[in-house]
């Protein structure tokens, strides 16, 4: 149901052990229940291709779905202060890293 970028795995590593948990437990909470899903996964606007992002904690995912696959690619994970940092400065450019890590 989710499965993180090459980019996103990376961010996700290099954070402390205990917010590595905190985000695991959260994604295994919402894996598990669709209402606590649906609750939780709140959806993005004109940032495609982004689609929905999480908040945990401090922290948020930025996600895309899949319909396909029918599910969730992390494709940032970062502080609450940082996480739309690049799209007000240079928003063409990070869609076309985020599109590159999820096609290759």
């Amino acid at each position: 149901m989710f499965v993180f970028t090459k980019r996103a795995k990376k961010q996700y590593l290099s954070l402390k052990p205990r917010l590595q948990k905190q985000i695991k437990q959260k994604l295994i909470l919402l894996k598990q229940d669709q209402q606590l899903l649906n609750q939780n996964i709140k959806p993005l606007i004109n940032m495609q291709p982004l689609t929905h992002r999480v908040r945990i904690g401090c922290y948020r995912l930025l996600l895309t779905f899949d319909k396909v696959e029918n599910k969730f690619i992390v494709v940032k994970v970062a502080h609450r202060k940082d996480i739309y940092k690049y799209f007000n400065d240079d928003m063409p450019s990070y869609i076309m890293l985020i599109c590159h890590d999820l096609f290759s």
